[in-house]
């Protein structure tokens, strides 16, 4: 039996219930193995084994239990499959702000991004840890290249300021055809789109330009994860500019400076002309409640 069973991370400590017994002897050891290797021998039941994985792989589980007469008996094979952690790539990204797309999270293929295939068509040696995930040298730096449908990458961002958004996203195309992507917020396992791009040609792959548009859901505070989906090929991404369209004034009134300033006590403390002197606080101005 494993605990976790499944979604173990780097990190993670993975419990494997050992069942052993002899009806002719007492057990005397169960010694465990990690990809053929002893990892640990238990004397005592219950015989737990603990294990905490260091690299993310794919690992082989067996044991061998050793009876007071000298005999023994081995375990059928256990995998397991272990995923890395998920890390910001340099640091947590704050919205309103840019999303370098070759910035997306450590963690590896089916954590943090998915890429097709396993080979690196890029030319691009900005990080060694894409899998194959192709990065492209353009725009005077690295963007993510030779995409296809259903690929996608994730970034960790705080959001500081809720509201609704646009976006700029610069990017390329090269062909005859509409490439794009879909930008997603994702929470364990659900993905909820927010916004569409459409990249119409460029004229090359190495000629960007920035293609426009408005997030479809609001935005909350607090750190999220945020995922760029490719719906169509034909597209380099090279970053997206997230800008709130929502500020905290709502409106903007010309308020005389003969007009008197009172304390919520209904104590006049001054006058507009005098507002500058005023502590920071909330006051009453022409029977409204105004904040300093």
């Amino acid at each position: 039996k494993i605990q976790p069973a499944s979604n173990i991370q780097v990190g993670d400590t993975v419990t494997f219930t050992i069942n052993a017994w002899s009806t002719t002897s007492t057990i005397k050891k169960v010694q465990c193995y990690v990809n053929n290797i002893v990892a640990d021998t238990l004397t005592e039941e219950p015989y737990l084994f603990k294990y905490v994985p260091t690299a993310k792989g794919s690992y082989t589980i067996t044991a061998i239990a050793f009876d007071a007469e000298g005999k023994q008996k081995v375990s059928s094979v256990r995998k397991i499959t272990i995923k890395g952690q998920r890390a910001p790539y340099k640091n947590v990204v704050d919205i309103p702000g840019v999303v370098q797309a070759e910035n997306f999270d450590q963690g590896g293929e089916g954590l943090s991004f998915h890429d097709s295939d396993a080979n690196d068509q890029g030319d691009a040696n900005y990080r060694n840890d894409n899998e194959g995930l192709d990065l492209v040298k353009g725009n005077n730096g690295t963007a993510i290249g030779y995409t296809a449908k259903n690929e996608w990458t994730e970034y960790t961002v705080n959001v500081t300021e809720a509201g609704d958004y646009s976006f700029e996203a610069t990017c390329s195309n090269g062909s005859s055809s509409t490439g794009g992507f879909s930008i997603s917020l994702v929470s364990g396992s659900t993905v909820t789109k927010i916004g569409d791009v459409k990249v119409t040609t460029t004229g090359g792959w190495n000629t960007y330009s920035v293609m426009t548009g408005k997030l479809t859901k609001k935005l909350s505070t607090g750190n999220q994860i945020l995922r760029f989906t490719i719906t169509d090929g034909n597209c380099n991404i090279d970053k997206v500019k997230f800008i709130c369209n929502t500020t905290g004034i709502q409106t903007i009134s010309v308020v005389p400076n003969s007009v008197n300033v009172y304390n919520l006590y209904g104590v006049k403390v001054g006058t507009m002309a005098g507002w500058q002197s005023l502590p920071r606080g909330i006051y009453v101005v022409n029977g409204r409640k105004v904040t300093k």
